[in-house]
């Protein structure tokens, strides 16, 4: 972990606590008592008031109620925060609630000027997610499960947690929470077992994180998940409107490897579990949705089987 998102991360879990050490500190970020020293003062010279206590229990604190520097925003970049605010709306995304409060306090602090060009601006653009008949609607769809925003509150505290879904409770580290055809699914490392595992966050019951004394060493984390990591078994070309449709849904985990220096042929590269349907059925409907100039060059017989049998249904309709 590098120094900027060593102190990023330090920041989130002393505000997540009443009270700590340096000895609480070095030890969970593995670093030296000088180095959290020097973290502890750029963390304060960026406005995160602390006070220290001295003593056999001495500790640090973060000041309560604070009141930090007003924020001033000129109006292009009122403008930009409020047209960011729109376009994720009315998308599945978590804080929603929190997102309007946003949208609100930027109108509040807004002159009259600039308040009558947010409200244009609202009423001007429409999305690719957006109710054209009314742009403030949001409907059931668009809200993410609330367990959601929960389990991102956990892996701020801390990325190794226990899922308890309704068949199994797991110790995993998270990799990644992603969107993948309006459902959220956790890409995680069992700890347990080793082996690489997605849960729909619909299917989890409860989380929490592991207890201090039992997380494992994240550069252990790390050696595994690379020493276990599948070797991509799909391949595929993409060719300049292949891509456009890929910026609009691209691969949840994969990057587009370009081939051309005005990026209009592309390489895919993933892998695929051929024991999970459920994965080799996703992949099917968006290569489809890829459209004719997305090439499939390499790929398990078991994908082939489905793409084959998605392809016929769809004929057979036709008849």
């Amino acid at each position: 972990m590098n120094k900027t998102a060593r102190v990023n991360t330090m920041m989130r879990y002393i505000n997540n606590r009443q009270f700590f050490t340096i000895r609480e500190l070095m030890t969970h970020f593995h670093v030296s008592r000088s180095t959290v020293i020097r973290d502890l003062n750029n963390i304060q010279e960026l406005g995160m008031p602390l006070t220290a206590s001295v003593g056999r229990d001495g500790g640090y604190a973060v000041l309560q109620n604070q009141l930090l520097p007003a924020v001033q925003f000129n109006s292009e970049e009122l403008k930009a925060l409020f047209v960011s605010f729109l376009a994720t709306l009315n998308t599945q995304l978590p804080y929603l609630q929190n997102r309007k409060t946003l949208t609100e306090k930027l109108v509040a602090i807004a002159s009259q000027t600039q308040q009558d060009d947010l409200l244009t601006l609202q009423e001007l653009l429409v999305f690719s997610h957006t109710n054209p008949a009314n742009t403030r609607l949001t409907e059931l769809t668009d809200f993410a499960p609330p367990m959601l925003k929960t389990l991102l509150n956990t892996c701020l505290t801390s990325r190794q947690v226990q899922l308890t879904t309704a068949s199994a409770t797991t110790t995993v580290w998270v990799r990644h929470v992603y969107n993948r055809q309006e459902t959220w699914f956790v890409d995680a490392w069992d700890l347990t077992h080793h082996r690489f595992q997605e849960v729909a966050v619909t299917d989890i019951q409860t989380v929490a994180p592991v207890a201090q004394e039992q997380t494992l060493d994240p550069t252990a984390i790390t050696a595994a998940i690379q020493a276990a990591r599948p070797r991509p078994n799909v391949i595929v070309h993409l060719q300049a409107a292949a891509i456009q449709q890929f910026r609009q849904h691209p691969h949840p985990t994969a990057p587009l490897q370009f081939l051309d220096p005005f990026q209009q042929t592309a390489r895919l590269e993933c892998a695929l579990d051929v024991t999970q349907p459920h994965q080799l059925a996703d992949f099917t409907h968006w290569l489809l949705y890829l459209g004719p100039t997305a090439t499939l060059t390499q790929a398990p017989t078991a994908l082939k089987t489905v793409i084959r049998r998605e392809c016929q249904a769809r004929l057979a309709q036709l008849s």
